[in-house]
């Protein structure tokens, strides 16, 4: 169907410009025609010149009148299909008008005249090879239709000169249709290639209507995601508050527990009895590690709830800082704390130095029955992502727990057994993620544990996160 429509496409506007150029073969037509008439008005017979020139006249206007009701084709209908052929009759009727020339108004015995003719036809023919050449079965027909009639007039004259003027028109009109047929060419791929850019730019123009809606749809999009992300910033800047604010306020009551109840040991102990001591002992226990999961809580809250400006540290100098704060109680333990070569990475300093400290101290607390002994050290990988690995031959875990362990107030032992809140790995993640990197560890019951710290060495988008 697509098919039909664009050949309908095309016949239209082979005849367009068919159309466009006939004004000029009509007025050719009556120019010639009135010329012949002067010139033969001698040497032929008066009333078959004034016939001739009558059905010529008539050919003109009745083509006048076509050119003027076709001067817009559509393709409704098949319009141009039925404009095409009427076109195509008119010239074949113009070209048998032309044709007559030779059999009814040739002058055997005026060679002059006899030029005059086949100048004119010849003239004729290869102005139709141009003005025609769109709808080629138009310059067929009138070609045959003018040519024919001469080829057969040279014949039936006879004589060398004769023949050889027949066999040179009938080459004539063999190269007069390959040069329209060229040029038929020509014109429909150039109509084809217009029809080509035609459609090409109307799906551009669907195409950037469709991403323009798209634009649209997402601009609309982006608006409604800005303001979610704005509410969920503000949330987050009042969940941060309140976590702060609620455990800086719980802070002081738990000080005045602790405070009133050493108070009540250092004054009454002598009135307690053994059931009461441990009692106290278990409120005043009780509230510390209260005091030092508020503690923590405090920090987690803090880790985001201040914009970073992130600068180069070097981590070697952090890690044997972190180190440093341990050395007393390693070295009590007859253990080691070995920090490798480390790079320099775009990092927050305060927070990094937190994230060695906690990974340390859970390997000195975890050290099992051998002395503590800890090693440090980094690898780069080929996408600028540094991997820091905290090595201890401590109690390790079962595998399971690879995860678990990073959750908060996790822990894999039973209350008492091991002091903290369960807090710690929490805040290396948080700081690890903070960063934009992550935390893992691997581990086997009575091997150690490593934990692995992935950091990258530029921040990207992350400062004042």
């Amino acid at each position: 169907m697509e098919g039909q429509r664009q050949r309908e496409r095309i016949q239209a506007e082979l005849l367009k410009q068919a159309l466009k150029l006939a004004p000029v073969g009509v007025f050719a037509t009556f120019l010639n025609s009135l010329i012949l008439v002067l010139v033969l008005w001698q040497p032929v017979s008066h009333t078959k010149l004034l016939t001739w020139f009558s059905i010529t006249l008539c050919l003109v206007i009745q083509r006048g009148l076509f050119l003027y009701k076709h001067r817009r084709v559509s393709l409704l209908h098949g319009e141009a299909a039925r404009a095409t052929k009427e076109f195509v009759v008119g010239i074949g009727l113009a070209g048998m008008a032309w044709g007559s020339l030779p059999i009814f108004l040739f002058p055997l015995e005026s060679p002059t005249h006899q030029t005059l003719i086949v100048f004119v036809l010849c003239g004729m023919v290869a102005g139709a090879a141009e003005t025609f050449a769109p709808v080629l079965p138009a310059f067929i027909v009138f070609a045959v239709s003018a040519l024919v009639p001469l080829f057969i007039r040279f014949l039936t004259i006879g004589g060398t000169v004769y023949y050889a003027m027949s066999a040179m028109t009938l080459i004539y009109l063999v190269l007069t249709f390959v040069i329209a047929k060229r040029v038929n060419i020509t014109n429909r791929k150039l109509i084809e290639l217009k029809e080509h850019y035609s459609r090409t730019a109307e799906e551009l123009a669907a195409s950037n209507k469709r991403l323009q809606e798209r634009t649209d749809e997402l601009s609309v999009s982006n608006k409604a995601l800005e303001g979610y992300t704005e509410r969920l910033e503000r949330l987050n800047e009042e969940l941060q508050d309140f976590a702060f604010v609620a455990s800086h306020d719980l802070q002081e009551p738990l000080r005045k527990i602790q405070t009133f109840c050493n108070m009540i040991q250092e004054k009454y102990s002598s009135r307690i009895d053994s059931s009461g001591q441990e009692y106290l002992g278990r409120i005043i226990s009780s509230a510390s590690r209260m005091r030092q999961l508020v503690s923590d809580l405090l920090q987690l809250s803090r880790l985001t709830s201040i914009p970073k400006e992130f600068e180069i540290v070097d981590l070697a100098k952090i890690a044997r800082e972190a180190a440093d704060v341990f050395k007393n109680t390693v070295e009590q333990a007859g253990g080691s704390i070995e920090v490798g070569t480390l790079p320099a990475l775009e990092a927050d300093e305060s927070q990094i130095l937190r994230l060695f400290q906690n990974l340390i101290g859970n390997a000195i607390k975890f050290h099992g029955t051998e002395p503590p002994k800890i090693v440090i050290y980094a690898k780069l990988d080929e996408n600028g992502i540094c991997e820091i690995f905290i090595d201890d031959n401590g109690i390790g875990f079962d595998p399971q727990f690879a995860e678990r362990i990073f959750k908060p107030f996790q822990r894999l032992h039973k209350l008492g057994e091991y002091e903290g809140t369960g807090m710690g790995l929490t805040i290396c993640r948080k700081i690890a993620e903070f960063h934009g990197g992550s935390i893992s560890a691997r581990s086997e019951p009575g091997k150690g544990s490593t934990f692995i710290v992935r950091l990258p060495l530029k921040q990207t988008g992350l400062e004042g996160r």
